[in-house]
């Protein structure tokens, strides 16, 4: 009788591996209905992911073309038209970019042009700031909004609103100058409890700042009176 000798390690593989081939076949055999409704469906994906990426730089394409004729308009000061076509982007294009920016622009001119209407800006510049992520554009839209309140007279909600904007971006370059507004406001209202709280926060946060030595003469007018 001849003696059996050990598999060498390379047979034990390449037995594995036809194993593994032959199952995978048996599998694709009893299941290839499944399989290929499988694939399908992927592709199907596929194609829809495709379409919709293609369709949003079509739509943004569109919305850009629209955005800058608005744009063009609004640069000559010709508000009239320069709405009309930020309406047309503000009505269509919800997917793009270019369509919440519309709402900001919007805001602008009706505090801008001869017939101001702070109602619609408002709600113009509410709109663009819980869109719009671009911190800067978020900003001015918020301050529109204090303008709006300004503009109609209600002194309170503009002092206010304005410092809300100045703790919700405190690191923006326009925060000391609002701050000193603040500040001013109570100062000339005789209340110097309050107007000497803004003005410390800028002499201690704001060194660097335009209004720093203006805040610091103020505290010091304050203590003088004390």
């Amino acid at each position: 009788m001849s003696a059996k000798f050990p598999k060498h390690k390379h047979e034990l593989k390449e037995d594995k591996f036809v194993t593994a081939a032959f199952l995978t076949s048996e599998f694709v055999v009893q299941h290839w209905k499944k399989l290929l409704i499988l694939a399908i469906i992927i592709l199907v994906i596929i194609f829809v992911i495709i379409a919709i990426n293609a369709n949003r730089k079509r739509v943004d394409s569109q919305a850009l073309s629209q955005f800058d004729i608005a744009m063009s308009y609004y640069s000559n000061n010709d508000f009239e038209k320069s709405e009309e076509e930020f309406t047309i982007l503000s009505e269509n294009y919800s997917s793009s970019k270019y369509h919440d920016w519309a709402f900001f622009y919007l805001g602008k001119i009706n505090i801008e042009k001869d017939s101001v209407d702070y109602n619609k800006a408002e709600q113009c510049f509410r709109k663009a700031g819980s869109k719009i992520h671009n911190k800067i554009i978020k900003e001015a839209a918020m301050i529109g909004i204090a303008k709006c309140y300004f503009g109609q007279n209600d002194i309170e909600n503009y002092y206010a609103y304005l410092d809300e904007i100045t703790k919700k971006f405190p690191d923006s370059f326009n925060t000391p100058e609002h701050i000193y507004e603040i500040a001013e406001h109570y100062f000339e209202k005789n209340d110097k409890v309050i107007a000497q709280k803004y003005y410390h926060k800028i002499v201690e946060r704001y060194k660097t700042s335009s209004v720093f030595q203006k805040a610091k003469r103020r505290l010091g007018e304050i203590k003088e009176v004390e």
